[in-house]
């Protein structure tokens, strides 16, 4: 008798979540992230975060500026949260989502040049996602038969490089490189890699050997055609 086939629901649910945020034009200041009110920077800040602030922590991954950071978001998270998912189980890997994008937006706040920049996004929980995959997926490859294929363990691990180089080497002031929050993104990473042995479901072995499937090959590709695009 064949397993029935588990399906990662809650990666589904947080893609169309973000989808329907959008389109229904949720006010970014209803979720975003401000740092200055986290940490206390700003003099209308109190003693604590207030309920709000502890909103935006969590909330500002389901707030996009525009339909290309949506669209990259949304085809990177399509492309890698299937498999960590079902790597962890939907409740553990919703936790894990939602503790990445908090480490990233409070190591986006801790570092950034101007603490009043409103955070939005998920890519800092994406990143924790990516990061995630890394660990138990490194032998995975992306490609069509016939032809070449590249590793996926090439295709994060470039994207990590370019974070890093950015968040030690800031992008000049007025560059278009310079609204992205690379921070954010080194700080889901660094969540991600340390979180998913805690997340994983028992049994589940990091550097373990598996592909991509075709929808999340194509995902990728597009992901990084879009990522492209945003440097121009």
């Amino acid at each position: 008798m064949r397993a029935a086939r588990r399906i990662p629901y809650v990666n589904q649910g947080m893609v169309m979540a973000c989808t329907l945020a959008f389109v229904l034009g949720l006010p970014p200041e209803s979720l975003a992230f401000v740092p200055a009110y986290f940490f206390g920077t700003v003099e209308t800040a109190g003693p604590l975060p207030t309920w709000a602030v502890w909103r935006g922590l969590f909330g500002h991954v389901l707030i996009h500026s525009d339909i290309v950071h949506l669209v990259s978001n949304m085809l990177a998270l399509w492309a890698f949260g299937g498999a960590v998912e079902l790597a962890m189980g939907s409740l553990r890997y919703l936790l894990f989502f939602l503790l990445c994008a908090a480490a990233g937006a409070m190591v986006e706040g801790a570092l950034a040049v101007d603490p009043m920049a409103p955070l939005v996004g998920a890519s800092g929980a994406i990143c924790g996602v990516m990061g995630a995959f890394l660990l138990l997926h490194p032998q995975a490859t992306l490609g069509v038969t016939p032809g070449p294929r590249v590793p996926a363990s090439f295709v994060v691990g470039s994207f990590l490089a370019i974070n890093v180089a950015m968040t030690l080497m800031p992008p000049a002031p007025g560059s278009s490189l310079g609204d992205v929050a690379w921070a954010a993104h080194l700080g889901g990473f660094g969540a991600g890699m340390a979180l998913v042995a805690l997340f994983r479901r028992p049994g589940v072995a990091l550097w373990s050997v598996a592909r991509l499937s075709t929808a999340a090959k194509a995902a990728v590709y597009l992901t990084l055609v879009v990522v492209l695009l945003r440097t121009l």
